[in-house]
Parts: structure tokens; C-alpha cells; sequence
């Protein structure tokens, strides 16, 4: 507002109020328009702050969006150095993938091959054992020897050479030539120290082929017939594993739970409890693995 309009008002006022004496209304109007220019002095004031506070508003507004803008473009750097970088993984990944499945593929070649030479060496070594085989006994000589013990046949191949054909066969993944092998190997050598072996890998090669319940029926004539050999804490082992396979789980924790309590500081112990722990199931007591 400006100063003859703010003296119109006041003289209408004290118009209004009615006439004082011409010093006393002097010196009013002096005094009002001392107070009125300190008003607008502070109203300048006012304007100038705000303008200044504004303009200084308006800079960090300018400047925030140019952070933001500087953010943007740094979180499109990211996203695309990100998308590469997964793009340059996933490559990889895809060509590791390519090299083991390439490796496998070499391996499985590089068992048939084995187990191809294994069966060779074994025919050979069949043969020869038969070309080195003494003659037949005279006719009427009977089956046994000086002592009255049994005399094999002289085509049958010795001990080692059954054992360590069935052994080649198993390492080879032929697990029916290999059972094959171990089932000839009992038929002649039943109660030598590795039968609880020969009729442990028999149940073994059958687990491999996932045959769980024949697998069963051999590792029991393992615990059966061979209760002292090296194998029975395998086989018992191994038939609650297949237990579990077939759907059985309360029989094959039993089986796993009585190996534990029978023989708590073997190794087999061991891996028993571990498939009881992969279970959900805590076994108490535990031994020294």
C-alpha cells in the first residue's frame, strides 16, 4: 500500500474521532508515518529474504535433480553392467555344463572299454589256465586226491581268477556279468575268506541296477551264511539302504538302528547314522566314528 492512500485512511480516522489541536495532530502524523516507513523497511526486508531464500530453494531443487539424473544414468550403468555380467556367467555356465557332460560322456566310453578289456583278459586268462590244467585222471581213479579231498574240475578257472574277473566287472558297471561272476566264484569256492565278499557284491551289483529287493535277498545270505566275514556290517549297511529305497523306511531304520547298536564304533555305524540324520531321525548314544 502506498503512503497517500495510508494518510487518506488516517485522516479520515481522526476526522472520524473529531478534530485534536494542529501540534498534537502533527505530531501523530509524524509519528505514524515514522512507523509506517519502518513498516515497509521490514516488508522490504521480508521480500528480500524470501527472494534470496527462494532463489537459494530453487538451486538446490536444480541441484537435486541433477543428483538424481546423475543416479539415474549410474543405475542404468549398473543394470546393464549387471545384465552382462549374467549373460557372460550364464555362458560360462552353459560351457562348464557342455565340458562335464562331455567328460561324462568320455568316462562312460572310457568304463565300456575297460570292462571290455577286463572280459578279455579274463577269457584269456581262462584259457591259458585251461591249456596249463593237468590231464584228465585215468578212468576209475574216483573224484578226490592222495588226502581223499575233493578235486575240482580241471575247466574250472582257479580262485583268483573268478574273484578278479566279478571284480572287473563291478568296477565296469556290468553288474549282471559281475554277479554272474561272483555267484560262479561260491559255487566252487564257497568257503574261502572272500565268499562273504563274492555274495556281498552279488547283493551290490544288483542295488547298482536298482533291483532293491533281489539286492535284499543277497546281502541277507551275506549276514546268514557269512556272520564273522568282512562284509557282514556292509551288507547289513547296504540292506537297510535298499530297505529304505523300496518304501520301507520303518524296517530300514531298524536295520540301520540295530547295525548302530551292534557295532557302534565302525565305520558302517557311521554312515548309518548319517542316513538316519539325512532321515529327520536322531540316533542317541553315539560311539567313536
Amino acid at each position: 500500500m502506498r503512503k497517500p492512500a495510508i494518510l487518506v485512511l488516517l485522516a479520515m480516522l481522526l476526522g472520524t474521532l473529531g478534530a485534536p489541536p494542529a501540534s498534537a495532530q502533527k505530531k501523530d502524523t509524524l509519528l505514524l508515518m515514522r512507523q509506517l516507513d519502518t513498516l515497509q523497511q521490514m516488508i522490504l526486508n521480508m521480500q528480500k529474504t524470501l527472494d534470496t531464500q527462494t532463489a537459494i530453494l530453487r538451486t538446490l531443487v536444480e541441484q537435486a535433480n541433477d543428483n538424481v539424473n546423475g543416479m539415474k544414468v549410474t543405475v542404468e550403468e549398473l543394470r546393464k553392467a549387471t545384465q552382462q555380467n549374467l549373460a557372460q556367467n550364464n555362458n560360462r555356465l552353459e560351457s562348464m555344463t557342455t565340458q562335464i557332460q562331455a567328460l561324462s560322456e568320455s568316462l562312460e566310453e572310457a568304463k565300456v572299454r575297460i570292462a571290455k578289456l577286463s572280459e578279455q583278459v579274463a577269457q584269456t586268462q581262462n584259457i591259458i589256465q585251461t591249456l596249463n590244467a593237468p590231464p584228465p585222471a585215468a578212468e576209475g581213479t574216483g573224484g578226490t586226491g592222495p588226502g581223499g579231498e575233493a578235486k575240482l574240475p580241471a575247466s574250472v578257472p582257479d580262485a583268483d581268477t573268478l574273484y578278479n574277473s566279478g571284480r572287473s566287472y563291478y568296477s565296469g558297471g556290468q553288474y549282471q556279468l559281475a554277479a554272474q561272476a561272483f555267484q560262479e566264484y561260491l559255487q566252487y569256492y564257497g568257503e574261502t575268506d572272500r565268499a562273504s565278499n563274492a555274495q556281498f557284491f552279488i547283493g551290490d551289483s544288483y542295488y547298482s541296477q536298482k533291483d532293491f529287493k533281489q539286492a535284499i535277498e543277497e546281502y541277507d545270505k551275506c549276514i546268514e551264511r557269512y556272520p564273522k566275514g568282512n562284509k557282514a556290517m556292509a551288507a547289513q549297511l547296504k540292506k537297510g539302504f535298499a530297505l529304505v529305497e523300496l518304501g520301507e523306511k520303518a524296517a530300514g531304520v531298524r536295520e540301520l538302528r540295530s547295525l548302530i547298536q551292534r557295532y557302534p564304533k565302525s565305520s558302517e555305524a557311521s554312515l548309518a547314522r548319517q542316513r538316519l540324520k539325512q532321515l529327520g531321525i536322531t540316533v542317541a548314544g553315539r560311539g567313536a566314528d
